[in-house]
């Protein structure tokens, strides 16, 4: 059976990493790796076998634990888009997802063909997406975001980053009526984030603004604000590229 362990980064960028394991085997490959001693500690303590590393795209934050595991481990980091086969079983499909970075990727781990979790990287983050700043292109987001809404509604989320209060606060203000808005910030309020918070597609759909472009809620205030009338916003792209731009100033 496949387990995914979370790995929290203590630093101003929140980073999460990820240790994916066969039970069965104890072959591992990590996500995105910041913190190389935490992430060699548990491998090691767990008789795991590093067979790779996969990273969501190349900032700093992201692979910064590149080159110490490699060394450690004799290991590399996997450089094709071909489907990542764990055993006859499980799987990881590799993704391309331009937005954040025009060579950005997000994994899907797969059981029998069927899509169970999501790394995400920059692209999609609990009740939020990544910013366009560095080299980065909007309108490559948008579409990257509107293919990742294909997935099931039981497919869990993992981001790269742990952005969720402050992405919920946002996403509140655009949609203050939204109930599972103020359910969720009631959740993240009394509980550790930096834990991760196993969220699933589903939730994402109800609480993620970028994930909820057809809400008129979130069409009206738009509108108020641009003192445009709603159907001079309609398109669905305008209003995720006017979000994106009003998050990068929040």
């Amino acid at each position: 059976m496949i387990q995914v362990k979370i790995f929290y980064a203590n630093n101003d960028l929140r980073n999460f990493s990820y240790i994916v394991y066969d039970q069965n085997s104890a072959d591992c490959w990590v996500i995105d790796p910041y913190d190389d001693e935490a992430l060699a500690h548990y491998i090691k303590k767990n008789h795991l076998v590093l067979r790779g590393i996969l990273n969501t795209h190349d900032h700093w934050d992201h692979i910064r634990g590149n080159k110490a595991l490699e060394s450690k481990f004799n290991c590399s980091v996997y450089k094709s888009q071909n489907e990542l086969k764990i055993s006859p079983q499980y799987s990881i499909q590799v993704l391309r997802t331009p937005g954040h970075t025009p060579e950005h990727l997000c994994f899907s781990w797969r059981e029998s063909g069927l899509s169970k979790g999501l790394f995400s990287g920059d692209s999609l983050f609990n009740s939020g997406v990544g910013n366009c700043y560095r080299g980065g292109n909007v309108d490559d987001l948008f579409d990257t975001i509107q293919s990742l809404k294909s997935f099931p509604d039981e497919m869990i989320l993992y981001p790269g980053h742990d952005y969720v209060y402050k992405n919920l606060l946002f996403a509140q203000k655009w949609e203050p009526e939204n109930i599972f808005i103020q359910e969720a910030l009631k959740e993240v309020e009394s509980c550790s984030t930096e834990e991760g918070l196993l969220w699933t597609l589903g939730q994402e759909r109800r609480v993620n603004p970028f994930l909820r472009l057809e809400s008129e809620e979130i069409r009206q205030n738009l509108s108020s604000l641009e003192k445009k009338s709603s159907n001079e916003i309609e398109s669905e792209r305008i209003i995720f590229k006017k979000l994106r731009s009003l998050r990068d100033q929040w």
